[in-house]
């Protein structure tokens, strides 16, 4: 293979479906290679050139249960065969879409990769679906499908849909961001108007479905009243209420007149966790977590904090004080772990102190609400904490 070095690995793509649509330079390297090494060999153009000396690592999926395994020892074989010489590796649809074996490669320092692009599935899948990628959309793997990834404003295309299983458990995780029956679109093949599509609801999505390497879906953009439970549109709630056209009453609280409603919102929010009423307990946490976005934007109306602000803090601060989880550390007791909590809190600079107001104020507000809930008076019950906390 004139031109080509030693450790060198050309990953070429087959395309999205048959021969007539491979560009004559790939189709020219692969009858002109010795051997050709396929991921699969489940391909149309694979089908079409059967004179082309195609090896093929079908047999490696046999040997595991995890893709990442697959994935990791495809590109072990590949690298140690370009020791040996130059290696060319034929992926469907272009090389540096939804390829996590190109990707792989590409982060290897001991071998060259050479991408010579074959077309991706994309172009055919938004032609069925009618879709301008231009109007904002995401491209994730459902074998590595994280729902907390998923921005439900854009279309969402899911690739490796390959069997019911994977449908079935993703039907699970999308249920928890999308409508139920959201509309999906089930594309197998995608080439235009010859690719095979199914339209259902999300809750029928792994109902009668067909196995194929090919199929991926397309989720349409969630609209309106589809959106309420996004934490970004009660920010915009909020932000538009604190605005200059918004409302009267929300335009002129501060942070100190915000403060009495925090406390009026946890004890409604403890009575309703005594009372065991779950949609009275949702709907406190709900005004709980008003409290913090009400604050956070009037700091984001001054200047001086968002919401992103608060967010990080908290995200790094419980990464960094849960070093047996997020680090090194290793804790086997409750002892253990109030010491790498303390360990943690002075790292932050925060002193040990002998008196927390900030304990002592629960302790009475507890007092107190547990004596009212018991059904005391306001006086008596006030009585009796002064009494005990004196």
């Amino acid at each position: 293979m004139k031109g080509y070095t030693m450790n060198e690995i050309t990953v070429i793509g087959l395309g999205n479906y048959g021969l007539d649509e491979l560009p004559y330079g790939i189709y020219q390297l692969l009858n002109n290679t010795a051997e050709v090494y396929v991921r699969t060999l489940k391909h149309p153009v694979i089908d079409e050139l059967p004179d082309v000396n195609w090896q093929s690592f079908d047999a490696v999926y046999e040997r595991h249960d995890q893709f990442a395994a697959v994935y990791d020892e495809i590109v072990e074989l590949l690298a140690a065969k370009s020791k040996q010489g130059p290696v060319v590796y034929a992926v469907p649809g272009h090389p540096m879409v939804a390829e996590t074996t190109t990707q792989l490669l590409l982060n290897r320092d001991d071998v060259k990769v050479t991408i010579k692009g074959g077309k991706s599935f994309i172009d055919d899948l938004f032609t069925a679906a009618g879709y301008d990628p231009n109007d904002g959309f995401q491209l994730l793997d459902a074998t590595q499908f994280e729902t907390n990834h998923v921005n439900i404003r854009n279309a969402l295309v899911v690739t490796q849909v390959y069997n019911q299983i994977v449908a079935s458990d993703l039907k699970i995780a999308l249920m928890t961001k999308y409508p139920d029956d959201h509309p999906v679109m089930i594309v197998t093949g995608a080439r235009g108007a010859s690719a095979s599509l199914c339209h259902v609801p999300l809750y029928e999505l792994d109902h009668d479905f067909t196995e194929s390497n090919l199929t991926s879906l397309f989720i349409p953009p969630v609209t309106d009243e589809g959106l309420n439970g996004e934490f970004s549109t009660l920010i915009g709630v909020m932000e538009r209420l604190v605005s200059p056209d918004g409302c009267p009453w929300d335009q002129q609280q501060t942070h100190q007149t915000l403060k009495r409603y925090l406390v009026e919102e946890s004890y409604e929010l403890m009575a309703a966790i005594d009372a065991d009423d779950i949609d009275n307990i949702i709907e406190e946490l709900g005004d709980i977590l008003l409290q913090v976005v009400f604050h956070t934007a009037l700091g984001e109306k001054e200047a001086l904090f968002d919401i992103k602000d608060v967010v990080t803090s908290i995200t790094e601060k419980m990464i960094r004080r849960h070093p047996h989880v997020f680090g090194t550390e290793t804790v086997t007791t409750v002892d253990e772990l109030h010491r790498v909590w303390e360990d943690e809190k002075r790292k932050e600079g925060k002193e040990q102190r002998d008196f927390k107001a900030e304990k002592a104020f629960a302790n009475v507000v507890m007092a107190l609400y547990e004596r009212m809930q018991q059904g005391e008076t306001i006086e008596n019950a006030i009585k009796e904490v002064a009494d005990e906390t004196r």
